[in-house]
């Protein structure tokens, strides 16, 4: 498979946060601030809390000026060739779930057909070549804490950082705060990653800027500059499950000296360790949660879901797949107070 597209399961929990209250369910949410009647049933709350969210992509779109990325819904099915699958809701698990539309905008490029280079065209900074994505949305109406799965790609072609901005800019309204995205992976995964694997590597990757020194004139060209550090035990057999954190926190405790400053690696953007097992043959990425202190496997879909040649998911299957692992193992998980029933 293409590195370059390597479709991957990426969730998130996130909680509400009242100023002056810090329990406040998503009910109370929309009373307090979506015009909404207090004797209003939990249906059409949640049909209402669909409407604010789906808002802006029907209407326009979903724009972050910092990430430069959109977000919307393209409602013409001659261009938007998975216009059936638009996100739609379920009034009785309280979740949206569809295909939406994403890209980047403000970069110079050219548009080009290549089964016929004269069709080229020059594509403005305002304009986003927008991509299909995946998202599974748990809004529980009784509840403070909501939940989201999102397919992405690479870390370049996705659009999950511009979802979680959005959904926290959602619920950050009136006497609420920004509710927090936390990282989260059902513990099957978990288990399932863990079991056997021994360490391959630990890489730390991060990106600086304004480090430049500027007498040079070939270094003042560069704005910026990306930094990746990868750490590889000699000892191939140290078993992850009980190395990992060890090593984690004794190699974390390095540092990368730029011009100007000195970077730890505890405190670099991204930090992964790459995984293998000798008895399944296969390879995985754990992610740090430096918050939590805990890895967190990558759920890449490859052999999981039905992909296309391109290795685009099947946006049917992954919605089968998206429903049975929330129904089985990710509800029970998170809602432990519930008689776990089922989502259509």
């Amino acid at each position: 498979m293409a590195v370059s597209n390597k479709p991957k399961l990426e969730f998130y929990r996130f909680q509400l946060d009242h100023k002056a209250d810090g329990y406040k369910t998503f009910r109370d949410f929309a009373v307090d601030n979506l015009g909404i009647s207090a004797t209003s049933s939990n249906k059409d709350i949640f049909k209402k809390i669909f409407e604010y969210f789906m808002n802006a992509p029907e209407k326009d779109f979903a724009k972050n000026e910092q990430l430069k990325k959109v977000f919307t819904w393209i409602d013409d099915p001659s261009i938007n060739i998975h216009h059936d699958k638009k996100p739609s809701i379920n009034t009785s698990s309280y979740t949206i779930s569809g295909v939406i539309n994403g890209g980047r905008y403000s970069d110079d490029s050219i548009l080009s057909d290549v089964t016929n280079k004269k069709q080229s065209r020059k594509l403005k900074r305002d304009n986003s070549v927008l991509k299909y994505y995946y998202i599974f949305l748990y809004i529980p109406v009784d509840y403070s804490e909501g939940f989201m799965m999102i397919h992405s790609n690479n870390s370049e072609d996705t659009i999950t950082n511009l979802m979680r901005t959005y959904i926290a800019k959602l619920f950050k309204r009136g006497d609420y705060r920004k509710p927090i995205f936390e990282k989260f992976c059902p513990k099957s995964f978990q288990d399932e990653f863990r079991k056997g694997a021994t360490i391959s590597n630990f890489n730390f990757k991060t990106t600086i800027v304004n480090d430049i020194p500027g007498d040079d004139p070939f270094l003042f060209q560069l704005d910026g500059y990306d930094v990746s550090i990868t750490i590889s035990p000699k000892n191939k057999k140290m078993d992850f499950g009980d190395c990992g954190k060890t090593l984690m926190a004794f190699f974390s405790k390095g540092a990368f000296r730029g011009h100007k400053e000195t970077n730890e690696l505890n405190k670099f953007d991204k930090i992964k360790v790459s995984t293998k097992n000798e008895k399944t043959k296969s390879s995985n990425t754990f992610e740090w949660n430096s918050r939590d202190k805990e890895f967190t496997p990558v759920v890449y879909l490859d052999n999981r879901v039905k992909m296309s040649d391109n290795n685009t998911p099947d946006f049917v299957d992954l919605k089968r797949f998206c429903i049975e692992l929330f129904n089985g193992q990710i509800l029970p998980e998170i809602r432990p107070d519930l008689n776990i029933g089922y989502v259509d």
